[in-house]
């Protein structure tokens, strides 16, 4: 049926009725009005969820980026560094993973995981192995800058002939401030293992450089991840996964 008849038969029906047109008019331009406040609202809510994930996927690609240079400046650091700077940020990443899984999408957030546990267990990794190395660092920027007590105890340690080192040496880098106690008990840990015989690191070794490129190419992922479902359409999916909301 035309439409030029269903109005002319609205409008006949509500002439029979007694309802003004007028009064008809009215309701169905309220009705449009509601109906285009209701997509106006869901457009709305629709663009600050799509700003929340964008602000939660930019702050955890910075701190995955600091992560990662962090990492590379303590493994090629050749003196003691204060690691408190790695903790903080190794809480600051997985802060910012939190806000990326709460704001999701599940596609995102998966994403975001498999970097952070990445990232994060290579920073650990160098800071623990830097925390090894640190007092040997230590004692070394000390004899270049000078100090006796360090020069002897580092020939001692760096000596053909390896032999267990006199006490009072181990007390006088500490009283002279070359060595903090734990710095020097662990050096003398490790002094003692190799006079044993027994391996000081168990760890498999991976070059770093090649974690590097790793985590820079997951993280290259995540952002494409980001980039596709910010671009696709209002209602669309980017990817199958069926639980993203």
């Amino acid at each position: 049926m035309q439409i030029e008849v269903i109005s002319a038969l609205a409008a006949s029906g509500a002439a029979v009725l007694g309802v003004p047109s007028a009064l008809i008019v009215g309701l169905r331009q309220a009705r449009a009005g509601r109906e285009a406040a209701e997509h106006a609202a869901q457009a709305a809510s629709a663009q600050w969820r799509s700003n929340n994930r964008r602000d939660a996927a930019v702050a955890f690609i910075m701190a995955v980026e600091q992560a990662l240079e962090l990492a590379r400046e303590i493994r090629i650091a050749h003196t003691a560094l204060d690691l408190e700077p790695g903790k903080q940020l190794r809480r600051e990443l997985r802060k910012a993973l939190a806000v990326v899984q709460l704001e999701g999408p599940l596609s995102i957030a998966q994403c975001g995981e498999a970097v952070q546990k990445a990232v994060d267990g290579t920073l650990a990794t160098v800071m623990a192995e830097h925390r090894r190395v640190a007092p040997t660092l230590a004692l070394r920027t000390a004899a270049e800058e000078g100090s006796d007590t360090a020069l002897a105890l580092r020939r001692q340690l760096n000596g053909l002939n390896r032999t267990r080192i006199d006490r009072q040496l181990w007390r006088d880098v500490v009283e002279t401030g070359v060595l903090t106690s734990r710095q020097a008990s662990s050096l003398a840990r490790q002094h003692q293992a190799k006079l044993d015989g027994r391996p000081t690191n168990r760890r498999p070794h991976v070059p770093f450089g090649d974690l590097y490129r790793s985590h820079r190419q997951a993280l290259g992922e995540f952002i494409a991840v980001v980039r596709a479902h910010l671009h696709a359409a209002p209602g669309q999916s980017p990817l199958p996964a069926t639980n993203d909301v």
